[in-house]
């Protein structure tokens, strides 16, 4: 079996460093978070509420298309994929249960058809020995069949859903033509397993360096984080904020804390949640949490609570020079992460936007916020 693509380790490497890490981060945080609501134990007991999309609680289908977009995205087609969802149609605007022929007569038969079809899925994804003809027959629709596999089983199959991409992805590997498309997402998970470089990279990382490889990807995706659009010189008044800043800081922390979680078991290395080491109230340390990018990887993470600017001057956030002598230090500069963490305006943590010190340092504006002042008194 030859291969057309040449994934070699100066491609790789070299993809690799014009290559955001906070993007697969994020990706499996989102995994993680879809594992805590429907861990794979418990999908037997799947209600219908549950289940499909357009109810307002999120569902194992939000879940799925939307809350996971940036695992895979299988935006796109209608709810008709699910087999069954909550919503209207062109020619009928009442919002009720709808569902495809192929499933039942009514609604209740077509999700038990569908919740059968779901479980029988996930009982081959989990076999020893994958049937990658049960798969590919398996009632559910393609893309959706790929997601859940990509979700629940990522040491098996990649995180590439659509029909199109697994044939001409598994061609351009030297897979040859004529297999199951199953086959091909296992395959193409297996080549990640067995090249030098990319063995390291988790799912979405190696699916980013493939779309990019044959220009599947719209655009290359870039940090939300960039230069500021002017220079500021606004004043700090550091008694309005002083405040607010403990509550709003422990908030920050907590999230976070719960965030990076989620990311290591989003990243199957959830032995590794339990290796969190707090270090808030050790502050000579330079950052908050000692973690791990994967085992043997150490991360060390600094808390941000950010906070948006008047003006369309941006964000900002305070850093102590111990932390930033640390984030520069031979010690920790390639493995410190500052996470920032933004709020809603109930003051609510609502979202988290990881980022390596380095680059925020690129993209950033520093500027002088305080000064210490010292002096001896003689009595």
């Amino acid at each position: 079996m030859t291969s057309k693509m040449t994934l070699n380790k100066v491609s790789l490497k070299t993809w690799e460093k014009s290559y955001d890490a906070a993007l697969d981060a994020k990706a499996c945080n989102s995994r993680g978070e879809f594992l805590e609501a429907f861990p794979l134990k418990n999908l037997s007991q799947l209600q219908m509420d549950e289940y499909v999309i357009g109810l307002q609680s999120p569902t194992f289908c939000t879940f799925v298309e939307a809350k996971t977009r940036l695992w895979a995205n299988i935006q796109g087609a209608t709810s008709e994929k699910f087999g069954i969802y909550f919503g209207k149609i062109k020619s009928d605007p009442t919002k009720k249960y709808r569902f495809t022929q192929k499933f039942g007569q009514d609604q209740e038969s077509a999700f038990q058809a569908v919740k059968k079809a779901l479980l029988e899925l996930v009982r081959l994804g989990g076999a020893s020995s994958l049937d990658f003809k049960a798969i590919d027959e398996n009632p559910l629709s393609q893309m959706f069949k790929a997601k859940i596999l990509s979700l629940y089983f990522p040491e098996k199959f990649l995180n590439v859903c659509s029909r199109e991409h697994l044939e001409m992805l598994g061609e351009e590997m030297g897979f040859g033509e004529a297999r199951w498309v199953s086959e091909y997402q296992h395959l193409l998970f297996n080549a990640k397993l067995t090249n030098p470089v990319a063995r390291n990279w988790n799912n979405p990382k190696f699916t980013a360096f493939l779309y990019q490889q044959y220009g599947l990807e719209k655009q290359k995706p870039k940090s939300s984080i960039q230069k500021p659009r002017k220079m500021s010189h606004r004043k700090i008044n550091f008694e309005d904020i002083s405040e607010q800043r403990a509550v709003i800081g422990k908030a920050a922390e907590e999230f976070a804390l719960e965030w990076e979680k989620k990311r290591l078991i989003g990243e199957n290395f959830e032995h590794l949640t339990l290796k969190i080491d707090d270090r808030r109230d050790r502050p000579k340390y330079g950052y908050d949490f000692l973690s791990h990018t994967s085992p043997g990887q150490q991360r060390f993470i600094e808390v941000k609570a950010v906070g948006k600017l008047y003006g369309g001057e941006g964000y900002r956030f305070f850093l102590s020079d111990n932390e930033h002598k640390v984030s520069l230090s031979d010690e920790h500069r390639k493995s410190y992460y500052f996470y920032l963490v933004y709020f809603d305006q109930q003051g609510k943590p609502v979202e988290l936007e990881p980022i390596h010190a380095d680059q925020l340092y690129r993209l950033g504006e520093m500027l002088p916020a305080s000064y210490a002042v010292r002096f001896h008194r003689l009595i």
